[in-house]
């Protein structure tokens, strides 16, 4: 199945009505999709992509699925793996439109709506999703000076209003709360950062599997509903569930 030519497909709007898909192949062979199949096909592209993207895609497939074969050679920095290993800041509005028409398919596909970009029904635009990965990463590499806790609280604050519908930034304004006291506000961003990693199944920021991001949510969650938070810096490193 010719997967970039099937996004291609989705992107421009065919497929999401009740007669499904037909799609040619390089080879000429031609490839029809009952509209199951369709909404199946998007899910399994959407969650592939987000699973494996990171900067070094956003180089190497500049303008998915729209790229242009690039020489090896001529283009050898971008081919360093993994890279920076920064969030992407060009895949997930095409994620979000890619994964739109499963709002509007027919009741009966049976393939369940995943709950990323408020079930399907939110798009993300490309100069949204570049400001808020930019934002985060020069907060969490301290990039921008971070001489008071304010200036990455803001930095923050900024990535999450561009888009909200990744959990990492929230989980690190849940821990400049915790460590403020504010154990209101503590709470709320460890949940919502929390609902965030549960709605992707997959890490936005590579570099910490999504395993580690989720037990670090829910021990800023337990923390801040325990309102309670380590006052020196080792005591972090022995942090854990224990309820």
């Amino acid at each position: 199945m010719p997967r970039t030519k099937f996004v291609q497909a989705v992107l421009q709007g065919q497929g999401a009505g009740n007669d499904g898909l037909t799609l040619e192949g390089a080879d000429g062979q031609m490839f029809t999709f009952t509209p199951r199949q369709v909404a199946a096909f998007i899910v399994v592209s959407a969650a592939d992509i987000g699973e494996q993207w990171h900067s070094w895609q956003d180089e190497i497939f500049a303008g998915y699925p729209q790229q242009q074969r690039r020489d090896l050679k001529t283009n050898w920095a971008a081919s360093l793996w993994p890279g920076p290993l920064k969030p992407p800041s060009n895949i997930l509005s095409m994620l979000s439109h890619l994964l739109a028409p499963l709002s509007r398919m027919p009741a009966d596909t049976g393939i369940p709506l995943p709950p990323a970009f408020g079930d399907c029904r939110a798009p993300l635009s490309p100069r949204d999703e570049a400001a808020a990965s930019a934002l985060y990463w020069q907060g969490i590499t301290r990039m921008h000076p971070l001489t008071e806790m304010d200036s990455a609280r803001h930095l923050l604050e900024a990535a999450v209003a561009h888009n909200p519908w990744v959990g990492e930034p929230r989980l690190l304004l849940a821990q400049l709360a915790l460590t403020s006291g504010d154990f209101d506000a503590a709470e709320q961003h460890a949940a919502a950062g929390l609902a965030a990693l549960q709605a992707w199944g997959t890490a936005w920021d590579k570099r910490i599997e999504w395993a580690g991001g989720m037990a670090w949510a829910r021990i800023e969650l337990q923390n801040a509903r325990a309102r309670q938070w380590p006052e020196n810096l080792a005591a972090l490193n022995g942090l854990g569930l224990v309820q």
